[in-house]
């Protein structure tokens, strides 16, 4: 079972709480209805992102059977075979829009567009610097998309921008992870390396963290969210800043910018600026909701 559950990443459905934003943002995330919504998008939204990873690993093989952590993965190892996974990833795809077809036709079609953008970024498009990293953006755009379709609550437009920029700044600081890998044991991990340099994603790295913020600092000020959450929502910028600045941290002076995934469950100071962000946010929402 263990095996089938690394090769499922199950670890990975963390990036899939992107699919509640929507009901979130909006104050609504506890009406029943939009909640069991939101799980069932998040439920065939995470049997598709495992479909996806399963084809991934299949199409890497033989680069992940030299590099030093993904060589021990299920299908590299020999510990899951391949047809086994072949047919694991038929069942996940059926059952994905099986389940977001019974529940809303326009959510099986987002995550049809997920699965088609994805079967090309594995079979070539990975292999391309930036184009690389902005389908995986793309990626968490629809997440909150499928959130929107469950629960039929549109998303503004800033926080869309953010979740892109946000995601880019992520896919950024682990290709610079890839780059040092790379450069010290002269492994290839992934062809799209060779696009890449240090100081390019440092300064793209730090291009993107200042409009991300911006960005927030937009939504935040905006008439539609004074409006909704008074003139103190721009204290949520405060455990923002943090955040950023504490990844910033880790990339450059930590050299840690491996998979955002990793540094959310490890590091215990973004946890904390997480958690002080959703908890005042909440708050607003509260006292603010009728």
């Amino acid at each position: 079972m263990k095996k089938y559950l690394q090769l499922l990443r199950v670890s990975n459905y963390l990036k899939n709480g992107y699919i509640f934003m929507p009901a979130f943002f909006s104050g609504r995330l506890l009406e029943k209805a939009v909640f069991i919504n939101s799980c069932i998008a998040f439920a065939a939204f995470s049997c598709m992102a495992s479909a996806i990873y399963i084809l991934n690993d299949l199409m890497d093989i033989e680069e992940d059977k030299l590099h030093p952590e993904k060589k021990f993965r299920p299908i590299p190892s020999g510990k899951i075979s391949k047809a086994s996974a072949y047919i694991l990833m038929g069942i996940l795809v059926l059952a994905s829009l099986g389940i977001a077809y019974y529940l809303e036709a326009t959510l099986a079609y987002i995550i049809g567009a997920y699965l088609l953008i994805n079967i090309f970024y594995s079979v070539k498009l990975k292999h391309f610097a930036i184009i690389d990293i902005a389908i995986i953006s793309i990626g968490f755009i629809l997440r909150i998309e499928a959130g929107s379709a469950a629960t039929g609550i549109m998303i503004s437009k800033w926080l869309m921008m953010m979740v892109f920029l946000l995601s880019m700044f992520q896919a950024l600081a682990k290709r610079m992870d890839d780059v040092v890998m790379n450069t010290d044991s002269q492994i290839m991990v992934r062809k799209s390396i060779n696009g890449y340099s240090l100081e390019f994603l440092r300064i793209g790295i730090s291009i993107l963290s200042a409009v991300l913020f911006v960005c927030y600092l937009m939504y935040i000020t905006s008439p539609e969210i004074e409006a909704r959450l008074g003139m103190n929502a721009y204290y949520t910028a405060l455990p923002v800043l943090l955040g950023l600045f504490r990844y910033l941290q880790l990339c450059y002076v930590h050299s840690q910018s491996a998979s955002p995934v990793k540094i959310l469950i490890k590091d215990h100071f973004i946890k904390f600026t997480i958690l002080v962000w959703v908890l005042s946010f909440a708050y607003l929402l509260k006292y603010s909701l009728p």
